[in-house]
């Protein structure tokens, strides 16, 4: 065994095979035979087994390449309720290696209905800090950033700078625009999803090389002279749980495919969806 290299024996549907492992990041190995691992000694690499058994099914579907890009990806979530929270427990499962939440705004017993990750005990308390906690348990392998904080036109940049990927699970138009504007100026990519009722949408915007962005939300949304209504969409409509999550997923896939450059992403389209008639559309622009 060398210092760069190391082989353990592996069992996989009961036949013993070694593999070998070539300069692992984070515990996670770049070379493999198996997508099934159970090593027998890992007293040199302490993380690899915890590492291999928590991505093993994330690694049979995007292979580890994949894994390695979504464990050196970073993700800024603007938003820590129905959206913002069930986003954010799906990319520290899924292994991104740097994620900021950013709220702060406190629970209630109404948020429970639809944000499944808070208890009634914890009604008062600030959501990003029960977040955090919930996704530092679930995997202490990735690094969270906990904003006590809404974003503003005099911290936004500081904030988000760090970060490749934006993503609004905010509950208001205001703010949607906001990032959405944000975005183009920072030159970053932003998933803005919604959600009232039965219903919600998503679109994902990414900067082209020739120095111009896909469309972006304020393309599928104009201003209205009117100027934005006073009323939240939920506050009008109400929000169903089950909507809520549907978007969350659907935001978390979008992640997903960005940095693995897997599958066929929202880009210069809107998915709508209504659970209530179980109807997808997707507008192009």
């Amino acid at each position: 065994m060398t210092s760069h290299s190391a082989a353990f024996l592996c069992v996989t549907h009961g036949l013993s095979h070694e593999v070998h492992i070539e300069k692992p990041f984070r515990g996670l190995p770049q070379k493999s035979t198996s997508p099934y691992f159970f090593f027998s000694e890992v007293t040199q690499y302490p993380n690899i087994m915890n590492i291999m058994d928590r991505y093993q099914k994330n690694i049979q579907a995007i292979g580890e390449d994949g894994q390695k890009k979504l464990s050196q990806a970073s993700v800024f979530i603007v938003g820590c309720g129905a959206l913002g929270g069930h986003l954010a427990m799906l990319l520290a499962g899924v292994g991104i290696g740097r994620i900021a939440i950013c709220d702060q705004d406190t629970i209630s017993i109404s948020n429970l209905q639809r944000q499944l990750y808070f208890s009634e005990a914890e009604a008062g308390k600030l959501k990003v800090n029960i977040v955090g906690a919930r996704m530092r348990a679930l995997n202490s392998e990735i690094k969270v950033d906990i904003n006590r904080e809404f974003l503003t036109a005099e911290n936004a940049v500081k904030l988000l700078e760090p970060y490749e990927f934006i993503v609004d699970a905010t509950d208001n138009p205001a703010s949607k625009y906001f990032i959405d504007e944000l975005a183009l100026k920072l030159k970053k990519p932003v998933c803005i999803g919604g959600v009232a009722g039965w219903h919600g949408q998503v679109s994902t915007a990414v900067p082209l090389p020739d120095g111009n962005t896909s469309a972006r939300f304020s393309d599928f949304f104009p201003k209205q002279a009117e100027g934005l209504p006073s009323e939240l969409p939920c506050d009008i409509e109400g929000v169903i749980g089950a909507a809520s999550t549907m978007i969350a997923s659907i935001q978390a896939s979008e992640i997903i495919k960005y940095f693995t450059g897997q599958g066929e992403m929202l880009i210069d389209k809107l998915l709508t969806i209504d659970i209530k008639t179980l109807s997808f559309k997707t507008l192009n622009l």
